[in-house]
């Protein structure tokens, strides 16, 4: 139903969550254009059951945002 949205890691995911609570029009629209901020796609989400990696997720609702973290 497109509620799961995959966050770009060279986001902060909290920033990204506090745009959509906000109702942040202006800097979503941009995270999208640049592909940093969109629907999960199935490619993606067969790539991370496969994978495993370590995964953050904050809840706005009605979305699940969802971020690979990186491992530094």
């Amino acid at each position: 139903r497109g509620v799961v949205v995959r966050v770009a890691g060279e986001l902060d995911l909290i920033e990204v969550a506090v745009a959509m609570a906000q109702d942040d029009g202006a800097a979503i629209s941009r995270w999208m254009q640049a592909g940093q901020v969109g629907k999960l796609s199935d490619d993606t989400a067969r790539d991370w059951l496969t994978r495993d990696p370590d995964l953050w997720s904050v809840v706005v609702a009605p979305w699940v945002l969802v971020q690979e973290r990186a491992h530094h």
